[in-house]
């Protein structure tokens, strides 16, 4: 079974390289994704890297299905926490997704509408019993934006527990075309005064994070 790891923002793959050692002649490039093959553990993985927001995330993940036909797409990257309860470096398991920057002004939303802005994760699958980390598991929801404190405060209101910029996309890609999606994602930063640095400073500790956990994940 084939199986692809989709990393999004640009800090998450400068780290993603460095933590594999990969080389400039190991990368090949297209339009929507640069990526490289390499194992980890016993597991050989295609990592790609889409860039940021949500309509590039989506691109690159259709593109990743129409190309190499994954058994499973992993998305590792970073997020803001939401839930007051958690705290930075805390990793999120998603079990469901949800857009949050979506606002319709005439009329109101239909149940239907409202229900194509989310996306459950079935993670029957994977044996977790390995994994060495304490995993949160939720909802996580996405947007073309920076989680703010307002912003925070709102999806508390709706059991939220992180927040990100692309995971929504990319569950809903994989759902439409029936493939296995596993999400994890690191807390890096919670809204306040040190926001900015906290993402910088915590990125590289919740990409190694991930990687281990990876490694450690067994399917069912």
């Amino acid at each position: 079974m084939k199986l692809a790891v989709q990393i999004c923002s640009e800090d998450e793959w400068k780290h993603t390289k460095s933590l594999l050692r990969v080389k400039k002649n190991e990368l090949r490039q297209d339009p929507l994704m640069e990526w490289f093959v390499r194992s980890l553990r016993k597991e050989q993985y295609i990592w790609y890297w889409s860039g940021a927001t949500k309509t590039r995330a989506a691109a690159a993940c259709q593109k990743a299905i129409d190309k190499w036909r994954p058994g499973v797409i992993f998305n590792l990257g970073t997020c803001g926490g939401v839930s007051k309860g958690i705290q930075k470096l805390d990793v999120i398991l998603a079990n469901k997704t949800f857009q949050y920057d979506v606002t319709q002004r005439f009329g109101k939303p239909s149940a239907r509408f409202l229900r194509s802005l989310m996306t459950k994760l079935d993670i029957s699958w994977v044996d977790l019993d390995m994994v060495s980390e304490r995993l949160r598991i939720g909802t996580i929801a996405s947007a073309d934006q920076d989680l703010w404190e307002q912003s925070r405060r709102q999806l508390q209101k709706k059991g939220i527990l992180a927040a990100d910029w692309e995971s929504a996309s990319i569950a809903k890609v994989c759902e439409l075309n029936k493939t296995q999606c596993l999400i994890l994602r690191g807390v890096t930063d919670i809204p306040d005064d040190t926001q900015a640095s906290d993402f910088q400073n915590n990125t590289p500790k919740v990409m190694e994070s991930l990687f281990r956990i990876l490694s450690q994940i067994r399917f069912l």
